[in-house]
């Protein structure tokens, strides 16, 4: 909730949508994804497309043990 109430959310899918997620590695790419130029409606102005990994839970229980870089 704290990054949604400080980045904030998208006005366009608000009521229609839940999006929802965890980025567990390239938050790099996101921040590009969130600076692209956007027109009427906070709509970007051109698509944005990217690729979308759905994790089991076995997949995400080896990523949870695997030690971070930091």
């Amino acid at each position: 909730r704290k990054v949604y109430k400080t980045i904030g959310g998208t006005p366009s899918l608000d009521m229609d949508y839940t999006v929802f997620g965890e980025i567990v590695d390239g938050l790099e790419i996101a921040e590009v994804i969130n600076s692209v130029p956007t027109g009427k409606g906070d709509l970007p102005l051109e698509p944005v497309i990217f690729t979308v990994t759905v994790l089991s839970k076995k997949e995400t229980s080896k990523l949870a043990k695997q030690p971070t870089l930091d």
